[in-house]
């Protein structure tokens, strides 16, 4: 399903490059990762761009006494249209992004073993404890910024933007395999598990909207 609204969405974007006035690309750092636009000026107020983002990041969390290992895997394709209604470098924005923003995690029992649910588990008794966080494949982005890189005229130039990428509540999944648990105490086990997933997923429901803060280089040719 990801796949396909990449496609339609690179499908969609092929007209727009023929019919544009002036190119040009853009290097970006920000909060979606490291990445790069091409930019088409289709008049003095109206642009577009299409770009893609990347980023990898490790980190540890804590969610109701169970430690987490996160892996958190930016990437994104983004294609949007800018408006310029005053003449100047000030636009707004907006569009829709492919979402392949997310987070695998891996639970580490602590120094009491597992809290799961609010009940303990050992170490032994729990064999895994892994997820899987992941978002909306299609989410809109809105925001403002600064810098026109199709400007007339323009050879290098300065961009920077800040809006939000509404990507939706995280959708998560955590699964438990047992270790010496076995029957009855391995199904308990199994829907404490559950149970903390639906935890897991409120405590992240602060990710449903991601602050789009970042920074460019562009050059016209």
């Amino acid at each position: 399903m990801k796949n396909i609204a990449a496609a339609l969405i690179a499908l969609a974007l092929l007209p727009a490059v023929s019919h544009a006035e002036n190119m040009a690309v853009t290097g970006k750092l920000g909060t979606l990762g490291a990445g790069a636009e091409l930019n088409m000026g289709f008049s003095d107020s109206v642009t577009g761009r299409v770009g893609f983002n990347t980023y990898t990041h490790n980190y540890n969390s804590n969610s109701n006494q169970v430690n987490y290992d996160f892996k958190l895997q930016l990437q994104t394709v983004s294609a949007l249209a800018d408006w310029y209604p005053f003449a100047g470098s000030f636009r707004a924005s907006g569009g829709l992004f492919y979402n392949n923003n997310k987070a695998t995690l891996n639970a580490r029992p602590g120094a009491g073993g597992y809290t799961i649910n609010g009940v303990n588990y050992t170490a032994a008794e729990i064999g895994s404890l892994q997820g899987e966080m992941t978002f909306n494949t299609v989410a809109p982005y809105i925001g403002i910024g600064w810098g026109n890189p199709v400007a007339k005229g323009k050879s290098w130039g300065m961009t920077s933007d800040i809006g939000v990428l509404i990507q939706g509540s995280p959708k998560t999944s955590l699964t438990a395999t047992c270790g010496t648990l076995t029957g009855p105490s391995c199904t308990t086990m199994q829907n404490n598990a559950a149970a903390e997933n639906a935890k897991l997923q409120n405590d992240l429901s602060s990710f449903k909207f991601w602050p789009v803060i970042s920074v460019g280089i562009s050059y016209q040719w």
